[in-house]
């Protein structure tokens, strides 16, 4: 009996429709925002203990994160010095003996799971992932908290697609759907966070296939959030606007400042995981090696450790040096340039944590000091310094991460309104024209670079490859004439192990297909065997010309159930014929 009810329970829970997958989307958001709140929190705990309680610093906060305090004990710089690379060194214990995926960003292992893994993610990566983040940003690593997150909610999702035993189309889509609820759980921006999580699989492209579970699960995942936070926004931003047409110029210079920052934080963040990946020493060292730099960089510049979100809110309420405007803008540099220096050191050298957050840190310096030096040379256009922030935090990760729409809406997201669209318009054509590079390896060109979409691929490279360009592959071995007898054919059939024959008449031409394979003897054909000719059996089957393609050529065999067509000539005499065999093997090396 209770085996017979969840059978049925069973197969109304079965994903059958796409209006199913809506639903389950809605709970994975809403399950991934739970969860997603409870790392926050516990990833606060560990922060503010190691910070106020232990190195005596107060870190700040972005709105409605962390607590405001201060610090309970004296200042220690020492400390500070070695409270990163002993978070580095527990981190590369995760990530060396429980799971080695767990080390990184995160989001490329995201990426490769969507391409080449059905959109499934191993069930422990989830838990080691976010518990190797806590000890690399908790103890003062300079990453984000996007990546365990985004983890969490793909874990999520991919566990809803194994239970629900669906297919490989559905479980991306659940798994993008637990990806787009983190990151609206991370940054409070829902739209933004779906369109970050469809957008960054592809260099060109965007999944729309998962666009609309994306967006519910993220709805869902913020109004969890937003019923535990009251804060709406992660940041307190003043009034931001555009005055002139001429103040757009400056964007444009932006945009190109944030494209060649962009490529040396690339660069030099590839450089880093190579030089450590071929040093031989210990895994576990590694991040802890990587902590040393971080730990040094802060003793000196407290800025430089952490997400850096809390500095950027800092900043965008208008805290900057007391200099002129050259210091100003040079600070900005400056903390763009560290910031690209520890974050690598951190994530680069195997510690656990994302690198999105970061490099909105960067583009929020680089465009307050373009910010800054557009201020003080054109006073009268009366420029906002902080709307440069915003547009240059959006800039920036378009221009790592190949996702233009995403970084328009999630700095919107974040402002409340959609004020500074012109300026992310221009920022992001400049971006995705110029960049050739992008900070996630994983990333393919489009869905047709994408195994995720063969069938896609299929028809769209074989409509490509026209006949005319493969003539070397037409073959005339089983060419027959019309009057010959039919039990003669199938002797030759034997000896060529062929089933189907392209018939030629005078001149060479095209008479039709004779298919052994729709041909049986009845009573009286075995009685007129030695009469039956093959003109007496041959079908009518559209023959194919050198402007067709491959795509045709294998619709004429499907539809006609026969593994070889006919390929015909101005005059529609025999040229020669086509086999699916070949057409696959030119096919399979075209593709590589």
């Amino acid at each position: 009996m209770l085996l017979r009810i969840g059978q049925r329970l069973y197969a109304r829970l079965r994903v059958t429709s796409p209006l199913h997958v809506y639903l389950y989307a809605i709970l994975i958001g809403l399950t991934t925002g739970l969860f997603g709140l409870l790392f926050n929190h516990i990833l606060h705990l560990v922060r503010d203990a190691i910070f106020l309680h232990g190195i005596g610093l107060s870190l700040p906060n972005p709105r409605g994160e962390g607590v405001a305090g201060l610090a309970v004990v004296p200042f220690s710089p020492y400390l500070l010095f070695i409270a990163p690379a002993i978070g580095g060194l527990f981190s590369g214990v995760v990530t060396t003996y429980f799971c080695h995926d767990a080390r990184g960003g995160g989001t490329d292992a995201i990426i490769r799971a969507f391409h080449s893994e059905g959109g499934r993610i191993g069930g422990r990566v989830p838990f080691f992932k976010s518990l190797a983040t806590i000890f690399t940003v908790g103890f003062g690593g300079s990453a984000g908290k996007e990546g365990p997150i985004m983890q969490i909610g793909a874990g999520i999702g991919s566990f809803f697609g194994k239970i629900l035993n669906v297919g490989d189309r559905a479980h991306r889509s659940m798994m993008l759907a637990g990806v787009a609820a983190g990151l609206a759980t991370v940054f409070r921006a829902p739209f933004g966070g779906a369109l970050t999580a469809v957008e960054v699989v592809y260099r060109e492209d965007i999944e729309s296939d998962s666009l609309l579970p994306a967006i519910l699960s993220a709805v869902s995942a913020y109004m969890v959030v937003r019923a535990f936070q009251a804060d709406a926004a992660m940041f307190v931003v003043p009034p931001v606007h555009l005055n002139t047409f001429y103040e757009l110029l400056f964007y444009v210079l932006l945009g190109l400042v944030c494209v060649g920052t962009g490529y040396l934080f690339t660069a030099y963040f590839r450089l880093v995981r190579r030089v450590f990946e071929n040093w031989n020493v210990h895994p576990i060292l590694k991040p802890a090696a990587g902590g040393l730099v971080v730990g040094l960089a802060a003793v000196f510049f407290h800025d430089s450790i952490g997400d850096g979100l809390g500095v950027l809110q800092e900043v965008i309420l208008g805290r900057r040096p007391d200099a002129e405007w050259w210091g100003v803008a040079g600070f900005f540099l400056f903390l763009a340039g560290l910031k690209i220096i520890t974050t690598s050191f951190t994530v680069a050298t195997g510690g656990s944590g994302g690198v999105f957050t970061p490099s909105l840190f960067i583009g929020g310096m680089l465009g307050g000091s373009v910010g800054v030096v557009a201020q003080h040379f054109f006073p009268e256009l009366q420029i906002s310094v902080v709307s440069f922030i915003m547009v240059g935090m959006g800039g920036f990760f378009i221009g790592v991460a190949h996702a233009p729409i995403a970084g328009m809406v999630m700095v919107c997201d974040m402002v409340g309104n959609y004020t500074l669209l012109p300026a992310l318009m221009i920022v992001s054509v400049l971006s995705t024209v110029i960049s050739r590079f992008s900070i996630y390896e994983g990333q393919v060109e489009n869905r047709f670079h994408s195994p995720a979409h063969y069938w896609d691929m299929n028809l769209n490279l074989l409509s490509q490859m026209k006949i005319a360009s493969f003539t070397n592959l037409l073959r005339h071995i089983t060419l027959v004439e019309p009057r010959r007898l039919v039990h003669e054919v199938e002797q030759d059939a034997l000896e060529l192990k062929a089933t189907d024959f392209v018939v030629v008449g005078k001149g060479g031409a095209y008479e039709g297909i004779c298919s052994l394979r729709h041909f049986r003897h009845t009573p009286e054909t075995e009685e007129l065997r030695t009469l039956l000719t093959v003109a007496d059996v041959a079908r009518e089957v559209r023959p194919l010309r050198l402007t067709d393609t491959f795509s045709d050529a294998l619709q004429v065999m499907m539809e006609n159930e026969i593994d070889k067509a006919a390929v015909v000539g101005d005059r529609d005499e025999v040229l020669g014929y086509l086999r699916f065999v070949d057409i696959m093997k030119a096919y399979n090396q075209r593709v590589r």
